[in-house]
């Protein structure tokens, strides 16, 4: 909010007026956050500050699901790739992911861990063969 920063760094001295102005434009981006009149007017002025943090970790979460929903997207049209293209020699689609992506620390460390299964028993598979 530039002028939060304006106010905040100005050297002369602010006039009332000026001091509403800023505090009315605050309110309404204060609500647009979820904060309530009450909250804003009559509450710790400081709640206003982990409304904003709060928002900003909103905005950070869309961001992350919508590039994983093109990320989808972008795997689902390059499975259709040699139906799509008249000069593929393939004529079928790949095959789509079968599990979702992994997105949480746990669920990385259970890929990890299946393949490490796979892995193994395929090792121990040509060991029994011989």
């Amino acid at each position: 909010m530039g002028s939060r920063e304006q106010l905040a760094t100005s050297k002369k001295t602010t006039s009332p007026q000026e001091i509403l102005n800023f505090l009315d434009e605050l309110f309404a981006y204060a609500l647009s956050i979820g904060m309530t009149y009450e909250q804003y007017w009559y509450q710790d002025p400081k709640l206003i500050n982990a409304y904003m943090k709060a928002e900003e970790m909103r905005l950070i979460r869309k961001n992350q699901e919508l590039w994983l929903q093109g990320y989808y997207v972008y795997q689902a049209i390059g499975d259709l790739v040699p139906v799509l293209n008249p000069f593929s020699k393939e004529h079928k689609p790949r095959k789509y992911l079968d599990k979702p992506i992994p997105i949480t620390r746990k669920e990385q460390e259970a890929v990890e861990q299946e393949k490490y299964e796979k892995m193994k028993s395929y090792m121990m598979s040509l060991v029994d063969k011989k």
